[in-house]
């Protein structure tokens, strides 16, 4: 094909009939048209002519939603179960009460101010079964992934079996590392779980005290509040040692979160 025939062709182009070239951009221009709608491995053909004439490749919506998949899950870690749930998203978040609304507002403000270089309190989230603890939970870590934030993300229950587990394995010492260390810790269902005094003075006490010390945020949900969860800590242990324990456990998720209530009531009547 001559330099006229290419010319004439890119001439006859909508896309490109307007574009003042040299001969070597002919050649680029010409690539361009050969190649332009096709799709290989997620990526299609761009024709870019500022400030100079060049092709690149661009991802397809499909693959830009593939990778964003993929960053997603780079970022988000979980303890022997999966509860985190995909579909999850602020924008959905049902908002029906003044205290969801509140709630709401103070996540956004916690997304809005938080980074790695800047500490932010993280959240207490207390409410009753089926309030939209976990999905609230799950959205909060998907803005954090999008934003390269390591979320790890554990459903408590599943937790104290996966550290005994660990006593046998081997990994017991990894595994607390991994929850000290991740860039955002979330508990999912504190006080779900069957806590022996020795889980909650040997692990989660160091957890959440290494955690308060290196301003790492801290996400709960439970279904108890902090007063109640005071209770659970200690009970069946009648010794002021455990209630003491307890309460200094209390006292630094306190440090550490903002308590905020769900609930599924509606809009009071005025």
């Amino acid at each position: 094909m001559t330099l006229e025939t290419i010319r004439k062709r890119i001439k006859n182009d909508q896309e490109t009939k307007d574009l003042v070239l040299s001969d070597s951009d002919l050649l680029k221009v010409n690539r361009y048209l050969d190649i332009r709608g096709q799709i290989i491995d997620g990526y299609q053909a761009v024709l870019k002519t500022e400030p100079y004439v060049e092709i690149i490749y661009v991802p397809t919506q499909e693959k830009k939603d593939l990778m964003q998949k993929i960053k997603l899950q780079n970022h988000l870690h979980f303890f022997d179960s999966d509860i985190y749930l995909q579909d999850a998203s602020l924008d959905k978040f049902e908002v029906f009460n003044e205290e969801r609304a509140k709630t709401l507002e103070i996540v956004h403000d916690f997304l809005n101010n938080y980074s790695k270089e800047n500490y932010y309190k993280g959240l207490y989230i207390y409410g009753k079964y089926s309030t939209g603890k976990t999905y609230l939970l799950s959205a909060i870590a998907h803005e954090l992934a999008k934003k390269d934030v390591n979320v790890l993300m554990v459903f408590m229950p599943d937790l104290v079996r996966s550290i005994k587990q660990g006593i046998s394995s081997g990994d017991l010492e990894e595994k607390i590392n991994l929850l000290k260390q991740a860039d955002c810790l979330m508990l999912d269902d504190l006080g779900g779980e069957n806590m022996s005094s020795w889980f909650r003075d040997e692990i989660l006490l160091p957890i959440i005290q290494y955690r308060l010390s290196a301003r790492l945020p801290v996400f709960i949900t439970s279904n108890l509040t902090m007063e109640s969860l005071a209770e659970y800590l200690s009970a069946g242990r009648s010794t002021e040692l455990d209630y003491i324990k307890s309460v200094r456990l209390i006292q630094r998720i306190r440090d550490l979160t903002r308590y905020v209530e769900l609930n599924d009531d509606q809009y009071k009547k005025r």
